[in-house]
């Protein structure tokens, strides 16, 4: 009995060693995006609706950015992670509004839940923030559940991924109200969100990874679109 007891001891500890190993590779590839990288994203629906996230990763700190841009490549928010031994954790998040003088700035954000991304087996988990824009003062959270592996194909191509269901739940101070969304995302070994399939009160947006760009790349496409 001891000895049957044993070996399943070592199966539960090399699988929650594998689990834990195993999930960060699903994650945006943190040690090897030489700096930056620029994910393209477009609507399976509605081809102008691109979104460019440029992930930025700062290995010396620990920290990972993301700076989303739209289809006119004005930034919309971004994201600040620090990567840490069990998974990433938020640092800062920030939406970006447009003034009448068409000056982007960002809004004031106080983090208050921080976990991202784990790669210890935990299935459910989340993130959240308080925040004010013109609009007023907003509590913004992020649960998001595990679904586990599954293959998809996207443009063609078929890939493992990693699923998750997330679920947005917004409370608006100043306005007296609330509402909310969920989505599923879907992240490749290697690469990171491949897709977010995004399920709103009266739209489904499905937002797919094309390319992958370098900075110069997409800095070329910056230039064009402003010419």
């Amino acid at each position: 009995m001891k000895r049957v007891l044993g070996y399943f001891l070592i199966l539960f500890i090399i699988s929650s060693c594998t689990t834990q190993k195993g999930l960060k590779k699903y994650y945006y590839p943190f040690k090897n995006l030489n700096n930056s990288k620029v994910y393209k994203y477009v609507d399976r629906n509605n081809k102008k609706n691109i979104e460019y996230w440029k992930v930025i990763s700062i290995p010396k700190r620990n920290e990972l950015k993301t700076v989303s841009y739209n289809s006119e490549f004005k930034i919309f928010n971004t994201f600040d992670e620090i990567i840490t031994k069990t998974g990433a954790i938020l640092k800062n998040y920030s939406d970006y509004e447009e003034n009448v003088s068409g000056i982007l700035t960002p809004n004031l954000t106080e983090v208050i839940e921080k976990d991202v991304f784990k790669w210890n087996g935990d299935k459910t988990y989340s993130y959240s923030i308080k925040y004010k824009n013109q609009h007023g003062r907003f509590d913004l959270k992020k649960k998001r559940t595990e679904l586990g592996l599954i293959n998809i194909t996207i443009n063609g191509k078929e890939y493992e991924a990693l699923k998750f269901k997330g679920e947005y739940f917004i409370n608006a101070i100043d306005q007296s109200d609330s509402y909310g969304f969920y989505q599923f995302s879907y992240y490749a070994n290697g690469i990171g969100m491949i897709m977010r399939e995004m399920h709103f009160p009266k739209e489904v947006r499905i937002m797919e990874l094309t390319e992958i760009l370098d900075e110069r790349e997409f800095e070329d496409l910056k230039e064009k679109a402003s010419r």
